[in-house]
């Protein structure tokens, strides 16, 4: 009887790392998924996973705490992030690694113990006095006066500039600003002063007498350049009105000073309580608002120092 040929049976192992790879991806989808999270801040989260994924091919339940190290040395020696960018990759890695944890994707958190970067003090960046005074002359002598004094004094009130872009018509109302949408949500009420109401009300009358349809809908602030007249304003369209006046004054100026000027104010001038201070800034983290209440306390030592030295004869 003939012997038969031998077949040849190749076995190949399951593309295990392939695969591993593969849901990575997947589970910061599903992690996303799981947060209520802005267009800007979802980008921002992935971005930050994205860094990590593209350092190390490891699946996340083969992550050590020991890779986690170095990856945050990576970040600081070989990327050279600033020190708060790497405190930033870090936060969402350890916030993710909380999530797969709970979600019973991984049985350890490699991330904990893993400490931050120290920062140095956080400074308030406000405008004083002289140089708000200085800013509201050189805007009464731009192109278009009403406007560009609404955008700096809705500024002043704490706005973002993003924040003062999304503004309708409609947001305005009962003397204050509604703000729908906002970074971390942080939406909320914004109380105008009688500067800041003279200041508006003064600009949407501009706007009536020129002819514009001010409906609830229509955008609070429009653009006036040529390629996009009547259009929303843009944070490009509010940065360049920030740069003219900055060249104009000589002071560096940012669409976000206004809120350091409007936080600090609260806390220094008006000598309000953090916490009222806090909601009506809408802050949500009272790290990211200390270097407002270090400045009061540094104001508040100067007083009493100053106070009790005049019944010193030294």
């Amino acid at each position: 009887m003939p012997i038969p040929e031998p077949i040849l049976v190749i076995y190949s192992e399951p593309p295990k790392a392939i695969v591993a790879t593969d849901l990575r991806q997947t589970r910061i989808d599903e992690f996303l998924d799981s947060r209520s999270l802005q267009a800007k801040s979802r980008k921002a989260y992935q971005s930050d996973l994205k860094i990590f994924m593209d350092w190390c091919e490891l699946a996340w339940g083969d992550v050590t705490r020991r890779k986690v190290t170095q990856f945050k040395n990576f970040l600081v020696k070989e990327r050279e992030l600033a020190l708060s960018s790497v405190n930033r990759v870090l936060q969402t890695l350890k916030s993710f690694y909380r999530w797969l944890l709970i979600s019973e994707y991984v049985t350890a958190d490699p991330t904990i113990g893993i400490q931050l970067e120290r920062l140095p003090e956080s400074v308030s960046k406000d405008l004083d006095d002289d140089e708000v005074l200085q800013i509201y002359e050189a805007i009464a002598l731009s192109k278009y006066p009403e406007r560009d004094l609404a955008i700096f004094t809705v500024l002043l009130h704490g706005l973002r500039g993003e924040e003062l872009c999304n503004l309708n018509v409609g947001d305005y109302c009962d003397g204050e600003l509604v703000i729908p949408v906002a970074k971390w949500d942080s939406k909320g009420e914004v109380p105008l002063t009688k500067l800041g109401l003279l200041h508006l009300n003064a600009y949407l009358d501009w706007r009536k007498d020129k002819g514009d349809e001010l409906l609830p809908e229509s955008p609070l602030f429009v653009s006036f350049s040529n390629r996009s007249y009547g259009d929303r304003l843009t944070y490009w369209g509010v940065r360049h009105v920030m740069d003219v006046l900055a060249k104009k004054t000589g002071i560096d100026l940012h669409s976000h000073r206004g809120r350091h000027t409007f936080a600090t104010n609260l806390i220094v001038k008006y000598e309000l309580d953090p916490s009222l201070a806090m909601e009506l800034t809408r802050h949500r983290d009272i790290r990211s608002f200390k270097r407002y209440t270090n400045r009061k306390n540094k104001v508040a030592a100067k007083r009493a120092f100053l106070k009790a030295s005049e019944r010193l004869d030294y």
